[in-house]
């Protein structure tokens, strides 16, 4: 299969059909007694990812539930198991997962995207670590700065006539 990891499956484009996705029964008890070096296929919101049983089941989270057999699991017809989740954080959580660390995103809004995820997974060491990351970035992560310009806001004819006086005066 010739696919990127990162893009949809082939012959995809945005969501899959309805149609496309079914309910694999014996899939769940496949995946549970499967070897935890086993590799599975997943597709995270159209983003495609390669990793093993053992990735997903080292550690007590909603991923271990869905691939010990506790949680349905859904597949489509080319057999990618569905999550249907953002996928731009997945290869980040993967990462912690096999690691138990992973460099954080430099920007604040993306470490509250991936704290997000790990609560949505379960995942409490990095939802952790996240929320520990966000408290010491800045709300917009940008330096203090000083305005180049202002420009005054005039909401009147006599505040316009008064401004215009002002620079005059100088």
């Amino acid at each position: 299969m010739a696919s990127s990891l990162n893009s949809p499956p082939s012959g995809a484009k945005g969501a899959m059909p309805l149609a496309a996705s079914v309910a694999k029964v014996g899939e769940a008890s496949k995946l549970k007694n499967g070897n935890p070096s086993q590799y599975i296929k997943l597709n995270v919101g159209g983003s495609l990812h390669y990793t093993t049983i053992g990735t997903l089941t080292k550690h007590d989270n909603m991923l271990r539930a869905m691939f010990s057999g506790r949680m349905e699991v859904l597949t489509d017809a080319e057999g990618w198991i569905l999550i249907d989740r953002c996928g731009k954080h997945f290869g980040t959580i993967l990462n912690f997962l096999r690691d138990g660390d992973v460099p954080l995103p430099d920007n604040r809004r993306e470490v509250l995207e991936l704290q997000a995820e790990a609560k949505y997974f379960c995942i409490d060491e990095l939802s952790e670590l996240c929320e520990k990351a966000g408290k010491n970035m800045k709300k917009d992560n940008l330096p203090d700065v000083e305005p180049i310009c202002r420009v005054p806001l005039i909401t009147s004819l006599k505040e316009e006539q008064v401004s215009v006086w002002e620079k005059l005066a100088k």
